[in-house]
């Protein structure tokens, strides 16, 4: 018996997804997306967290340091 030739458009059809294919993908697609999404906004919530703490301590030593020079130019200038 013959072999039947297939044409070009028969075999791009035969390889192109389904819609149901297609909506599973994306679906999939769309619950990793928002896994990751959840884990960097965690993360840069603790980053954000971890600055602000870091600003206050800037802040306290440079008040520690304000003071300690001002001490320290009283004491030379008055004594």
């Amino acid at each position: 018996m013959p072999r039947k030739k297939t044409t070009a458009k028969q075999n791009q059809s035969a390889k192109r997804p389904t819609v149901e294919q297609v909506a599973n993908s994306l679906d999939r697609h769309e619950r990793v997306c928002e896994q990751k999404w959840k884990e960097n906004f965690r993360r840069l919530d603790s980053i954000e967290a971890d600055i602000n703490t870091q600003n206050k301590r800037l802040w306290q030593i440079a008040g520690v340091v304000v003071t300690l020079l001002s001490s320290l130019v009283i004491n030379a200038f008055f004594m």
